[in-house]
């Protein structure tokens, strides 16, 4: 009797040991496994319905600080506007050390609504075709980050194209530098119309 109470004994200290064994296991697992990337908005201009993300650069947020600052204002110049759109959206677009998959598509809420699904389909398929995923934060890839966009010039132009018309419209040269040159665009042309109150990007060149 006392033979069998020592064994059942020995059989729960056993169980005990392997159930601190799965615990530590599961605890190291969780604790050592790659965290996911998670991004949120930070800001937003509820006017407009601009926002700026957590993983968005130094360079963006400070572009988007002199929007900001341009709407506050009143009685502004409308092409200074026009600059401020045109440097938001080179610098998401070109920046891609910042996205998450070749699916975040940098720009896209700077262009006309009506043209979005097409810039994501030919974005996808060119300069972010080939961004690896960085979901959990463990990417070893060479990608560009925009360091600063300069206007070189600003013109008005009547705009007509297909479904899209604007008598005052903008085109806007821009000479890009990046933190580190991987051959990437280095002056880019927009072209902008108005979508209401917005200005908006229809083409890229």
């Amino acid at each position: 009797m006392a033979k069998k109470k020592k064994n059942t004994n020995k059989g729960k200290a056993l169980l005990v040991v392997i159930i601190l064994v799965i615990a530590l296991g599961v605890f190291v697992f969780f604790q050592t496994r790659p965290k996911l990337m998670v991004v949120s908005v930070v800001d937003r201009i509820e006017e407009y319905d601009y926002y700026m993300e957590s993983n968005y650069t130094k360079t963006y947020k400070e572009y988007f600080e002199e929007l900001k600052k341009y709407i506050k204002e009143k009685n502004n110049i409308e092409e200074d506007y026009a600059k401020i759109i045109a440097k938001l959206f080179i610098t998401d677009y070109y920046t891609l050390n910042n996205k998450v998959t070749n699916k975040d598509i940098g720009g896209v809420q700077y262009v006309h609504p009506n043209l979005k699904n097409d810039f994501i389909n030919a974005a996808g398929n060119s300069i972010y075709k080939y961004v690896k995923s960085n979901l959990y934060k463990n990417r070893k890839q060479n990608l560009p980050e925009v360091e600063k966009v300069e206007v070189l010039d600003t013109n008005n132009i009547k705009y007509n194209r297909k479904d899209y018309k604007d008598d005052n419209g903008y085109i806007i040269k821009t000479k890009i530098s990046y933190v580190k040159d991987y051959d990437y665009p280095k002056e880019v042309n927009l072209i902008l119309i108005h979508d209401n109150e917005k200005l908006v990007v229809v083409e890229v060149e």
